[in-house]
């Protein structure tokens, strides 16, 4: 039988003072600013709402802002109380009275001099640098799009590396690239230079908060798992939030970039402190040092073990290793789509997973787009995920997963279509259907991968899993590209993300409930898992009456 890690953890102590003093002092941290790159640049490529066509005789005029807005082409003919952004009239004909003469009877043409910004909101900006407005207006979505396209392709790198190179030496390569890029970032004397550093800066987003929080349930016993995987969740929100309050306070782009990378020079030190998963440890066969933490674990936990104990264990290490590399079958994540049953469970949850991230991300975009303050609304998006994640607390076990999944994403998604059906100007009516929205759609966030967890057997479990996030960051990539479709018609992306919560919502109803079953460890055991669900089973939305291993 083979060993797992469970197993010593039973002995030396499930979530002792040793797993408590780590995940406090440094696996927490990390968490906390892992947000910070991942959505600061919201804020970075934001464009003012108000901006207008430079006019460069306009000082020697001592014209006042709006005498120029008033010099300025009307939107079209039907509008005459809203400027032009992207014309101006032809000022090439000299003239000595800009008060009286009738521009109109000139021909308008695109703006000859740059642009001028409303600064009460942002004092700088990308956007504002660059002139990133008018017919270079998707350019900062582009550099989004960009950045997400990074972290999909960073996903994949550090998914590899941790598995090959182990957690602490992936984590500590991801923290100095994202500590240099962030820095650099500020340095970008133009778009592409910018593109290029934040493509770089992407590689990072998801290996700085997803490493701590493998290192932190892979020492930690089952019981404990849930507990832990929700107090990391809740410190990646605190992030969000301090990073509102950071850009609320911190309005140039260069010092808001180079005040959410400082915090990074600080995770160097934790680097010193974090020891290597002692898990990963033993699956590659590094038995020694996988002891000398064992050791020091039981040694803080306080626990007294019996003389052989490590002595014991190591033969334990050394049988279960022949035994697997004599008669363990190697399995591919092409494995998962050959059985029927598992084909169809695995299309399933990779379609939900795509469907959450595209949703959850693409709120956190679109937030700020909703009218009024934009930090504010940004804030109250963040903070509405606490009372989410307290509430998944206690009712993940008591509910069951496919409950909590299916009834979230369907009325997320409801509300958005809701939200897009409220006149514009019912401002706080839309902020708060978003909101119950963003409410579920965190709910979901979080139980999705934890279904996709227990759903894949254990011999395929990374594999599925791995492919389970890359198939979802293809959605967080596009979710800008949605976001940004609001500039052309302000509530379609509340149309399309609620379309993808209710339909993601709605297929896990074809998913079999994990909470309380015996999860399938073989592909036998995967492919039977579920396999006799009937319609009724599918509607059936209480926790299974008998815990079973099919």
């Amino acid at each position: 039988m083979a060993l797992d890690f469970d197993d010593v953890l039973k002995d030396v102590g499930e979530f002792g003072r040793f797993q408590q003093l780590l995940l406090i002092f440094v696996l927490l941290p990390p968490c906390l600013p892992g947000a910070f790159h991942g959505f600061s640049q919201i804020f970075v490529v934001a464009t003012p709402s108000e901006f207008w066509c430079r006019n460069p005789k306009a000082g020697a005029e001592n014209l006042s802002q709006s005498d120029i807005q008033g010099l300025l082409p009307r939107r079209d003919d039907t509008d005459n109380t809203t400027y032009s952004q992207c014309l101006m009239y032809d000022f090439s004909q000299n003239s000595s009275d800009y008060h009286n003469r009738n521009w109109t009877s000139d021909g308008t043409v695109p703006c000859q001099y740059g642009w001028e910004f409303d600064r009460s909101v942002y004092q700088s900006t990308i956007v504002t640098d660059w002139n990133l407005v008018c017919d270079k207006s998707f350019l900062p979505t582009l550099s989004l799009f960009i950045h997400t396209l990074g972290t999909l392709l960073g996903t994949l790198i550090s998914g590899y590396l941790t598995d090959e190179i182990g957690r602490k030496k992936t984590f500590c390569v991801a923290v100095i690239l994202q500590l240099l890029t962030g820095a650099t970032t500020v340095a970008a004397p133009d778009f592409i230079t910018f593109c290029v550093i934040r493509f770089l800066n992407g590689l990072t987003i998801v290996p700085v908060w997803l490493i701590p929080l493998i290192m932190a349930l892979e020492i930690t016993g089952p019981s404990k798992r849930a507990p832990v995987g929700t107090t990391t969740a809740l410190c990646y929100t605190f992030g969000v939030i301090l990073l509102a309050g950071i850009a609320y306070g911190v309005r140039n782009w260069v010092h808001l970039q180079l005040a959410v990378t400082l915090p990074f020079t600080f995770l160097i030190g934790s680097i010193w402190w974090m020891p290597e998963s002692p898990r990963w440890l033993m699956s590659r066969g590094k038995w020694d040092e996988m002891l000398v933490i064992v050791k020091k674990m039981a040694r803080i936990n306080r626990v007294d073990l019996p003389a052989d104990y490590f002595e014991e264990l190591l033969v334990k290490c050394k049988a279960a290793r022949k035994a697997d590399s004599e008669g363990r079958k190697r399995y591919r994540v092409v494995d998962i789509f050959r059985t029927p049953n598992l084909r169809k469970k695995s299309c399933l949850i990779i379609f939900n997973s795509f469907c959450n991230y595209a949703v959850y991300s693409g709120l956190n975009f679109f937030a700020p787009q909703l009218g009024g303050d934009d930090h504010l609304n940004f804030l109250l998006s963040s903070l509405i995920e606490l009372p989410a994640y307290t509430i998944l607390y206690f009712c993940l076990n008591r509910f069951g997963r496919r409950p909590l999944l299916t009834f979230s994403m369907i009325f997320g998604g409801s509300f958005l279509i809701a939200a897009a059906l409220v006149p514009e100007k019912n401002h706080l009516t839309v902020l708060f259907l978003f909101l119950i929205s963003k409410f579920c759609m965190t709910c979901s966030f979080f139980v999705t991968d934890l279904v996709a967890s227990e759903t894949f057997p254990t011999v395929v479990r990374g594999a599925g899993a791995s492919l389970t996030q890359t198939v979802s960051t293809i959605g967080l990539c596009l979710s800008p590209l949605i976001a940004h479709l609001g500039s052309h018609v302000i509530y379609l992306p509340l149309v399309i993300f609620g379309i993808l919560g209710i339909v993601g919502g709605a297929v896990t109803l074809l998913l079999p409930e994990t909470v309380d079953q015996y999860l399938p460890e073989t592909m036998d055991e995967g492919e039977a898992f579920g396999k006799h669900m009937t319609w009724r089973d599918c509607f059936h939305l209480g926790k299974p009456k008998v815990t079973v291993k099919e």
